[in-house]
């Protein structure tokens, strides 16, 4: 269960977004569990765990032991699960049905904002860096839209995703997919079934910009307080709940529609490493080594 003590201690993105000055932020609550949707997610282990046990087969692994390059695919990682999500899980006729109606709506959303350039033009802002197996997030702060209060997925909340991901950062980069966002203070109940898994991070840098607010190290990434002062931002303890959805034809993610990251989206030479975060301040629209500019 969440504890209650503890939820006014840590600030929510939610807040932030509304706020009009940062000493006015509203606190949202925060997640000391991780509870599951069901009792067949609680029994996965934590991904840390899996990772150390004797002859788990991780990405950067054959299952003899001896390690392989995956060009730094097995390095990514974006926010805190409640379960690596390896596992499919079962769908009863009627949950597919539901899934099915859900994963359409997002498809309808694609179809309104297929490039960056629509995506400015409808009032999202680039929110970070493109980084390899997230690709580029850009956010719409409008009207609250895309803050689900209650973890339930309305039509609404499908046709308005907090962040639509991009395979870049120019104009003309088309849609990967899509980041939905949920205050709700336990895991999202979500799409329908019990695959979507929801993560949340911890440590994300937030700047006051212009345009609105900024997070020069992206969405998916923890920073440390030295990195936010160098950036002339604010460090969030935690953010509230997340989900990657990779429900754009074309764009398919072999982790899975609900997957922690999405191979597709790499950097220029087909690797997934990054610069070091020092210098993505000067590289503001690619982290990657490759091609970074």
């Amino acid at each position: 269960m969440i504890r209650r003590s503890r939820a006014l201690a840590l600030l929510g993105i939610g807040g932030l977004i509304t706020a009009t000055v940062l000493g006015t932020v509203v606190i949202a609550g925060a997640h000391d569990d991780h509870p599951s949707k069901s009792k067949a997610k609680s029994k996965h282990p934590q991904a840390h765990e899996m990772a150390n046990m004797p002859g788990m087969k991780m990405s950067g692994a054959k299952s003899s032991g001896t390690k392989t390059d995956d060009k730094g695919l097995s390095l990514l990682s974006n926010g805190h699960h409640a379960m690596i999500g390896t596992e499919e899980h079962a769908l009863s006729p009627a949950d597919r049905t539901t899934l099915s109606a859900q994963i359409s709506a997002t498809i309808d959303a694609a179809k309104r904002y297929p490039t960056v350039a629509d995506a400015l033009a409808g009032g999202y802002q680039q929110v970070g860096p493109y980084m390899p197996g997230i690709g580029a997030h850009y956010i719409s702060y409008a009207g609250g839209q895309g803050l689900n209060p209650d973890g339930v997925m309305d039509a609404a909340d499908l046709a308005h995703p907090l962040a639509i991901v991009y395979d870049g950062t120019e104009p003309t980069s088309v849609i990967a997919g899509f980041m939905y966002y949920s205050m709700s203070p336990k895991q999202p109940a979500g799409f329908a079934g019990t695959n979507d898994v929801w993560h949340y991070h911890e440590s994300i840098c937030l700047k006051f910009g212009p345009n609105g607010i900024e997070t020069p190290y992206g969405l998916d990434r923890s920073a440390t307080k030295k990195e936010c002062t160098a950036a002339g931002a604010n460090l969030m303890k935690q953010t509230q709940w997340m989900l990657h959805v990779w429900s754009v034809p074309g764009w398919e993610s072999r982790q899975g529609l609900f997957g922690e990251v999405n191979p597709a989206l790499m950097c220029a030479d087909g690797s997934y490493y990054q610069l070091a975060p020092k210098d993505w301040l000067t590289h503001k629209k690619n982290s990657c080594k490759a091609g970074a500019a």
